[in-house]
């Protein structure tokens, strides 16, 4: 571009989005499936769209039919995050190179803002049930290593999710320990070549398709929960709002994928994000609803203080029938019992850096354009590329005779499946 040419909103539109393709590595690994449902023009905050989760069905032996009615599942995905950057150029500043202009200031710009939407949707690992953990023999929370990555793998197998499309993500801290544990492989040379001179973990190790750093992998710290409540075996199907409904019968319309427990009253409080067992409740293949004999996992909805006697979690808890018979979504093989004993997975009181392990289609985004607006403003651009929409808007300020731009994105976040995806936790001390 010539050095006299005006850059125009456009031009940074397109080239932010250009720069956003090599910002973010997590960003460009979620679901965008669902992008296409939202409304397109001058879309406003609170849309909403249910989307349908892939329906469960029994087998059933011999050659009569026992008809049973689908029950269709759905999770809403709500358009609630609004995020920006304002910015200040002059007249000459909007006649340099393009080169330059987006080295001096839409590199920071999308870099800062795409920084933030990453974070947002790390907050969505506080809703994964599943949970791998690297520990010594005095139950000390220890760095992963190859094995725990591969135990976090065929967790996601266990809960039927697709084989392909696997990524991980992970703190700097993390990948540094994780890279230093896989020096001694041997095979694919090549590929632990690439690793050990880069320094980062690289692409197609151990199954996984991906491998990402990322220094905005969530941190979480346990609850003081000391693990001694029981179970009253009573349990009832869990609302978005975080008011547990009364009624024992799990609704596959009211509540997709959550149940509230009943306990004895917890000693110490446990936070969003624990990880808990339930004595003698085990999981089940998702497919065959035969008892894998080892405890289900259980991520803690929200928080609770300690006294509490209902602990709300994910997945729900659906038994099978009182004569052993599957069901549909089936998720334990037993419902809890009157006495049994509730444990924490992850270390109490400590705080432990969230790195994720996950199917693509386990969570998704959606962006949504934003109104053009033509009238009160100097320029206005939209565009979007890989499914991120985004809007840069130039407004005069004729307080101080200055030309102010802004660059704004409007999205959603949604965790369809929290069981498709692991954390493989790291201390973070």
């Amino acid at each position: 571009m010539a050095s006299n040419a005006l850059i125009n909103n456009s031009i940074i539109t397109r080239e932010a989005l250009a720069i956003r393709r090599n910002t973010n590595d997590f960003i460009q690994n979620i679901d965008r499936q669902y992008q296409s449902q939202f409304a397109r023009e001058g879309a406003k905050i609170g849309a909403t769209l249910n989307v349908r989760l892939p329906n469960d069905y029994v087998v059933q032996d011999g050659p009569v039919v026992n008809p049973e009615a689908t029950e269709e599942r759905s999770i809403p995905i709500t358009v609630n995050y609004r995020k920006n950057v304002p910015m200040t150029f002059s007249t000459q500043e909007r006649t340099l190179n393009i080169d330059d202009f987006s080295e001096r200031y839409i590199a920071p710009a999308v870099n800062a803002l795409l920084g933030q939407v990453a974070s947002d949707a790390m907050t969505l690992a506080l809703d994964v049930s599943n949970m791998v953990l690297n520990q010594d023999a005095d139950g000390n929370l220890l760095s992963p290593n190859p094995n725990t990555w591969l135990r976090a793998k065929a967790k996601l197998t266990e809960c039927n999710a697709p084989l392909n499309d696997r990524y991980a993500v992970l703190d700097p801290n993390t990948d540094a320990n994780t890279v230093a544990a896989m020096a001694n492989m041997f095979n694919p040379t090549d590929r632990i070549s690439t690793q050990t001179i880069d320094g980062q973990m690289g692409s197609k190790i151990l199954g996984v398709k991906g491998w990402m750093q990322d220094q905005t992998v969530a941190i979480s710290v346990g609850g003081s929960y000391d693990s001694k409540a029981t179970a009253t075996g009573a349990y009832g199907s869990y609302l978005p709002n975080g008011q547990p409904a009364p009624v024992v019968t799990i609704s596959s319309v009211t509540s997709p994928h959550s149940s509230a427990i009943t306990v004895s009253a917890i000693n110490g409080g446990l936070n969003k994000g624990d990880i808990i067992t339930i004595e003698g409740v085990n999981a089940v293949n998702r497919v065959t609803k035969k008892d894998r004999h080892t405890l289900q996992q259980f991520v803690v909805l929200a928080d609770c203080p300690s006294g509490s006697t209902s602990i709300p979690v994910s997945p729900a808890i659906i038994p099978p029938k009182e004569d052993g018979t599957p069901v549909p979504y089936q998720t334990v093989a037993k419902a809890p019992q009157n006495g049994a004993g509730v444990k924490m997975v992850n270390p109490q009181g400590k705080a432990i850096r969230r790195n994720l392990l996950y199917s693509k289609k386990a969570l998704t985004m959606v962006t949504v354009d934003l109104e053009l607006v033509r009238a009160g403003v100097v320029d206005c651009g939209r565009a979007s590329l890989d499914g991120i929409s985004l809007r840069t808007l130039t407004y005069y300020n004729g307080s101080d005779d200055t030309r102010g731009t802004r660059l704004d994105v409007l999205y959603g976040l949604a965790m369809l499946r929290g069981d498709w995806a692991c954390i493989v936790p790291e201390l973070a001390e």
